[in-house]
């Protein structure tokens, strides 16, 4: 009588897949990796309770300059000691990254920075960013180099210094790099600096040429286009439409101190500027509304 050996290899194969431990039997390195987890867990609950996790400081960072600011109420002249936001004038329809009509001088944390500040310090960026609505990060207040100027009007051609509106470190002034060796060849780039130097000196100019030594040491009022120059380098502020970086807040652009000239010699809209104060509520346009009349909607922005 023969019988068949599958049965056999059923039960060779049983009895070394068996489980030679017990359910409770912790097998390996398991007391090692116990700690390690627990030591996982106990720096988390660590970190969260000292507010140094990644989300707490973005969200710190957001409260801080996020906040919203006050604008300067509409003045005859602008005026030192007070926030104005500083926007393009002339970009309208030029934007390719960007729904927005004008883009609006502000200050950047990076993701590289959100580990060691949540609020701004020496060395910050300065970009363009569409966000139009007047928060702490795009709004700057204008200051005397040499002398308390607040109240006084700011005249064409006479140095000044542009600081933003708070910080955490003191007074922060928008500075003009010198060229490096990692930057030499490209154009100069603004930080934010504690140290009110010579190369955080700017000045207000008229935007036609033409008009410059007639207009020189006059005032001018918000909401008219002018040009911004440094006075150590003698090139303007400029926002560099083909140069986009990603941030926190969307995808911003880079400025500059480069003068952009055309084929005759005059400044393009790249250099062109605007400060902005807070406007008067015009209640005329919104009974014209309500009375069914057509007003552009570009008047109530």
């Amino acid at each position: 009588m023969i019988y068949s050996d599958q049965p056999d290899d059923d039960r060779a194969k049983t009895y070394e897949n068996r489980i030679i431990y017990s359910l409770p039997c912790r097998m390996g390195l398991w007391n090692e990796d116990l700690a390690i987890q627990e030591n996982k867990n106990a720096m988390t609950a660590y970190k969260r309770d000292h507010c140094q996790m990644l989300i707490q400081k973005t969200k710190k960072m957001m409260r801080n300059i996020l906040k919203p600011a006050t604008l300067a109420i509409e003045t005859t002249y602008v005026q030192y000691g007070l926030n104005y936001q500083i926007k393009t004038s002339d970009l309208t329809g030029n934007l390719k990254m960007s729904d927005s009509k004008a883009l609006y001088l502000s200050g950047l944390i990076t993701e590289k920075e959100i580990d060691t500040c949540q609020h701004f310090k020496h060395g910050c960026m300065i970009t363009a960013t569409p966000l139009k609505d007047p928060f702490i990060r795009n709004t700057f207040t204008i200051v005397g180099c040499n002398e308390h100027k607040s109240a006084k009007p700011v005249v064409y051609g006479e140095d000044l210094m542009i600081k933003i509106s708070e910080s955490d470190a003191g007074p922060l002034f928008i500075q003009c790099e010198n060229s490096t060796i990692d930057t030499f060849g490209n154009h100069l780039s603004l930080r934010l600096s504690r140290v009110p130097d010579f190369y955080c000196r700017f000045k207000v100019l008229h935007w036609d040429p033409k008009m410059r030594v007639e207009t020189q040491g006059s005032a001018f009022t918000p909401d008219k286009r002018v040009i911004i120059q440094h006075t150590a380098s003698g090139q303007n502020l400029a926002v560099e439409l083909n140069q986009w970086i990603p941030s926190f807040f969307g995808t911003e652009c880079i400025v500059s101190c480069h003068t952009y000239r055309d084929s005759h010699k005059m400044e393009t809209a790249e250099n062109f500027w605007m400060f902005v104060s807070d406007p008067k509520v015009q209640t005329n346009l919104f009974v014209r509304a309500a009375k069914g009349e057509d007003i552009p909607t570009d008047v109530f922005e």
